[in-house]
This record gives structure tokens, sequence and C-alpha cells, in this order.
């Protein structure tokens, strides 16, 4: 016999409340810990960075708060639905982005292909999702977003490399920048109006150019929304350095309103980490 069971809705976090609340969290996958005590609060509007060496369960965890992964041990809630009872509403808040498991680019399909495909994805299954105008919108914000960049980095090497980066419609999307393909992966997270935004491994991108820029992006990307809902965001990294970079109260990204950041180290662990069952 199955039961249903309601869902409360997931409001906007009052002032003070955080939008991510981690207490003694733990996940272990037979004998072997991924991660283990991990308690922090993330605060509505916030960057929070997940950091620590290779193997720390940085993207386990992420993924945790994400409704994507099961914890073994602790409490966690988010939007002010506790995981996992509401992990299904739970992912319908946070978007991810960044993790070839859970949201991969198909390198093999042409920009507007794979876009359309993405955004078939995270509509709803009755409702058409993917008209060509909305596929050459998403595809036109995210080379809006490398523009408004250029703006704000701090160097010239930066402003060079997004200039360059732009998504071409017919081309295959393994052959798009770098930083292109990042772009397009935010806008494609951000489709379904999330109220959290998950950004897993910043440091795939392979330049210190291309990593301050996806970090200045993550600090202004939907500061202000029109209907003044916060966007919290979640990203991993091995190393803050790029992060500390353009926080430098020289840097010219100073100027602007940028979302506070708190930073959250993971402690390795002695023994090795495999890999969950991801949902």
């Amino acid at each position: 016999m199955t039961t249903s069971q309601s869902v409360p809705p997931a409001e906007r976090p009052a002032d003070g409340v955080p939008a991510i609340s981690v207490d003694g969290l733990a996940l272990r996958a037979g004998k072997r810990t991924i991660f283990e005590d991990v308690t922090f609060d993330v605060p509505a509007g916030s960057l929070a960075v997940l950091t620590g060496p290779s193997g720390t369960g940085k993207s386990a965890l992420a993924l945790a708060v994400a409704g994507r992964l099961t914890p073994t041990a602790g409490r966690v809630s988010v939007l002010g639905l506790a995981l996992p009872r509401y992990a299904g509403a739970v992912r319908r808040r946070v978007g991810v982005t960044g993790n070839a498991t859970v949201t991969p680019l198909d390198g093999t399909l042409p920009v507007k292909h794979h876009v359309a495909e993405a955004l078939k994805l995270a509509g709803p299954w009755w409702k058409p999702s993917a008209s060509p105008g909305r596929v050459d919108r998403t595809i036109t914000a995210a080379n809006d977003l490398l523009g408004a960049l250029e703006g704000v980095v701090g160097d010239g090497g930066t402003a060079t490399s997004l200039v360059r980066a732009r998504l071409h419609r017919s081309e295959l999307v393994r052959d798009a920048a770098p930083g292109a393909r990042f772009a397009l992966g935010l806008v494609l997270a951000l489709a379904s109006d999330p109220d959290i935004l998950v950004v897993d491994d910043v440091d795939q991108l392979r330049t210190v150019h291309e990593r301050r820029a996806a970090w200045a992006a993550l600090l202004t990307l939907g500061r202000t929304r029109d209907d003044a809902r916060p966007l919290t965001v979640v990203a991993t990294c091995q190393d803050r350095q790029e992060l500390d970079d353009v926080l430098d109260a020289g840097h010219r990204l100073a100027a602007l309103p940028l979302r506070p950041v708190t930073v959250h180290a993971l402690i390795p662990s002695s023994e090795p980490t495999p890999a969950p069952e991801i949902r």
C-alpha cells in the first residue's frame, strides 16, 4: 500500500534564516566514509564555497544539499524542507551545473540541439518548453553573460579570453570555448528559475583567466531578480585562489553589489571515496 504525503511549500527564507542548514551530516558507502560531521549554514542570497583537496567529498556534499544524494547521518534543511523526506521538492527548486553525471553537456550535438534537449528535460512534460525562440534566447543569454563579464574582469588576459568565448548555434558543444560551455551550463541550470544554484568543480576550467571569470559570474549572477527573491549559490573547488583574486579590494569587481561569501573547508578522509549513487 502506498500513501500520499503533502509537501509544505518552500518559501523565501525570512531575514536571518539560512537557505541551507546542515548539521552533523555524513555520507558513507558501505564501510567507507565520503564525508562526516559536516555542519554549516548558508545565508539566503550568498555564495557558499565548498573547498578541499580531491577526495574530500565536495561534489557529494553539494549534491546532497541539492536533494540528489541521501546522507546516512545528520540533518539538512533546504528552503525550509527537510531532506531526504522532501528530496523531490528540493530538486525542483535547485539548479545544478558542472557535474557530468547529473547535467552533462552532450559534446556531439550542435549547441542549438543540445539547448533544445536540455530545455525539454527542464520543463514540465505537458508544456512545450523548447521553441526555436526560447532556444535562441537561451544561447543569447549565455553570450550576454560572457559580454557582461568582459566589463568587470580585472585584467586583459581574462577579458581577451571572454571576447573569444562565444557560442555559435551550429557548432558542436565540444568545439565551444570552455568559458562559453560554462556560461551555457549556468544559463541552462537557471532555466527553471531555481532558488538555489549548485555549481560543481569550478576547477574544471583550466586557466586562471577562465576561473576568475567564473567566480565573477557566481558573485554577480542574479544578484537582483525581478521578484526580489534571493538566488543562493553553492560552488565546489579545490583551490579558491582566483576567488580571492576577484574579491580583492583593488579589483574592479569590488565596485559592484556582490553576494556575500562563506567558505566551508572539508577535511580529507584517510579512506578512499567510492562514487555514491546519484539521483
